[in-house]
C-alpha cells in the first residue's frame, strides 16, 4: 500500500431521485415521492408497501434492445448506469488498458433466484427459460457489464450487506494503490425485491406507516428504495493522462467487522464504527474538526441509529449530519455509494440538503432537516455502519 493520490473522475447514477448524475442534484431538492407496491409476477406481499422505486426507467433506450430480454431489473440498472457514464471511457481504452469494474449488492440476485424457482413449481420445470439461471449469480450484473464493455483487467462483486456500495469504493482503492490498476468504476445496486420486502416486513423492520424517518424519536422502521450508483476512480497520474476533470480526492478510508449483540444486531457501544471514523480521518491527516458534515446511514430504525447518532455526537459534537435515506429510501447495498453521489452534489452546489421534515431526533445528533444553503465544504465524510456489523467511513475531499 502506499499513498497514491485517488481521485473521482466520473459518476453516474439510476435511482428515484432520476435517471443520471444530474438528476442527483435536483432529485435532492424535490419532496420524495414513495409508490405503493403489492404485486410482483409469482407472489404478492400482505400489504400495499411503500418505496422509492425508480421512475420512468426504459433499459431499450439507453442500452439498445439487443440482448436486454433475458437481463433481469439488476443488470439492466447496473448497464444503463455504466452506458450513461463511461461508455465513451470503455470504448476509447485499449484492451489492456480499460478500467477494472468492481460492484456492491446485498440482494443482488434474489429476486432472479427466487422467480426461477417459482417458474419452476407454477409453470413446471420444462418451462422454465434455461437462458434465466444465469441471473440467479451474485456476480451477474458484474460480469455482464464486463462483458458488453471488453472489461477483463477486474471484474469483482463486494457483498457486505448495506455496506456493500461503500466496501466496494474501498476495495477498489485498495487494488488501485497495490498497483493493479489505474482506474476502476466502483459503486452499488440494488433492486426492489418482493424477497427483501417480506423478509424485511416479516422481522418488523419496514415502517408500518411508509414514512422513513432518521434518527426520529418516534422512527418505526424504514422504506426500501432501489438503484445503482457508480465512480470512475484513479490515480492522479490517471487522470491527467485521460484530461478527465478531478471531481473530488478520496482522501481516506476505512471498513472493520464489528458484530454486536444490540437489536438488531449492532454494537451497541459502537467502537467499530468509532475506529472506522478515526482511521480514515487519520488517513486522510486531518482532524474531525475539518469535516464540514457528515452523511450518515440512518434509516429509520431506532436501534441502529441510536448507536450512530451517539458515535457521531461523541466524535463531532454539534457539526451538520445529513441523513440521504430521507430522500432516497434504503437502497441497502446500494445507498452507501448513492449517499456518496448525494453528498458531491451537495459539495458542488454548496450546501448540505435536508430531511424536508423536522422532528424530534434522539441522542443530540444535529440532524439537518432544512437544506442549509451556501455552506463551502472541504472534507466530507461519509459512513454506513450496519447490523451485520460492518462499519465504513470514506473522507471525501474538495477539489
Amino acid at each position: 500500500m502506499n499513498d497514491t493520490k485517488l481521485v473521482i473522475t466520473g459518476i453516474s447514477s439510476i435511482s428515484s431521485l432520476g435517471i443520471g448524475y444530474d438528476a442527483v442534484s435536483s432529485g435532492l431538492t424535490a419532496t420524495p415521492a414513495p409508490v405503493q407496491v403489492r404485486a410482483f409476477e409469482f407472489h404478492e406481499l400482505d400489504r400495499e408497501t411503500s418505496c422509492f422505486r425508480v421512475a420512468d426507467f426504459a433499459p431499450a433506450e439507453i442500452l439498445g434492445k439487443k440482448g436486454l430480454r433475458t437481463k433481469d431489473l439488476a443488470t439492466k440498472l447496473l448497464l444503463a448506469t455504466m452506458e450513461l457514464g463511461f461508455k465513451e471511457r470503455f470504448e476509447s481504452e485499449p484492451l489492456e488498458r480499460k478500467p477494472g469494474i468492481v460492484v456492491g449488492t446485498s440482494f443482488g440476485s434474489v429476486q432472479s433466484i427466487g422467480d426461477f424457482l417459482s417458474d419452476s413449481i407454477v409453470n413446471g420445470v420444462n418451462a422454465v427459460n434455461p437462458m434465466h439461471f444465469a441471473n440467479t449469480v451474485i456476480n451477474s450484473p458484474t460480469g455482464n457489464a464486463n462483458i458488453r464493455y471488453a472489461a477483463k483487467q477486474l471484474s469483482t462483486t463486494v457483498s457486505t450487506g448495506s455496506n456493500s456500495g461503500i466496501d466496494a469504493i474501498i476495495y477498489a482503492c485498495d487494488h488501485i494503490r497495490s498497483g493493479y490498476l489505474p482506474a476502476i468504476v466502483t459503486g452499488g445496486l440494488e433492486e426492489i425485491s418482493y424477497y427483501v420486502l417480506m423478509g424485511m416486513e416479516r422481522s418488523g423492520l419496514l415502517s408500518p406507516g411508509g414514512v422513513i424517518k432518521p434518527f426520529a424519536a418516534d422512527a418505526d422502521g424504514t422504506v426500501m428504495g432501489e438503484g445503482c450508483t457508480l465512480f470512475m476512480v484513479e490515480t492522479e497520474e490517471s487522470a491527467k493522462a485521460h484530461g478527465a476533470p478531478v471531481i473530488a480526492e478520496i482522501a481516506g478510508y476505512c471498513n472493520v467487522f464489528d458484530p454486536g449483540n444490540g437489536v438488531p444486531g449492532f454494537n451497541p457501544d459502537g467502537e467499530g464504527a468509532t475506529f472506522s471514523i478515526r482511521e480514515a480521518l487519520g488517513m486522510a491527516r486531518i482532524d474531525p474538526d475539518r469535516i464540514d458534515f457528515i452523511v450518515s446511514g440512518a434509516n429509520g430504525i431506532a436501534g441502529g441509529d441510536a448507536m450512530i447518532a451517539r458515535v457521531l455526537t461523541a466524535e463531532f459534537g454539534d457539526k451538520p449530519v445529513a441523513a440521504y435515506k430521507a430522500k432516497t429510501g434504503d437502497c441497502y447495498g446500494g445507498s452507501s455509494a448513492l449517499n456518496c453521489a448525494c453528498a458531491l452534489a451537495d459539495m458542488q452546489y454548496n450546501r448540505v440538503s435536508g430531511t424536508g421534515t423536522a422532528y424530534t431526533t434522539i441522542n443530540g445528533v444535529n440532524l439537518v432537516s432544512e437544506t442549509i444553503q451556501n455552506k463551502e465544504s472541504e472534507y466530507i465524510l461519509v459512513t454506513e455502519f450496519s447490523c451485520e456489523g460492518n462499519c465504513s467511513s470514506v473522507v471525501l475531499k474538495n477539489v
